[in-house]
């Protein structure tokens, strides 16, 4: 079964859109721990 290439395309943009979500997200979360670790408001992790 043949799909046109506007539907292809538009896939493939909101295939891109959400996986461009994810990485903002991703990195945003990662600069507030960060932020978090540098003004000493978390501390390290012990574990066991």
């Amino acid at each position: 079964m043949a799909v046109p290439w506007s539907t292809t395309l538009w896939i493939a943009k909101m295939v891109w859109m959400a996986l461009s979500g994810w990485v903002v997200a991703c990195l945003t979360i990662a600069d507030e721990v960060a932020a978090s670790f540098r003004t000493g408001d978390i501390g390290p992790f012990h574990v066991g």
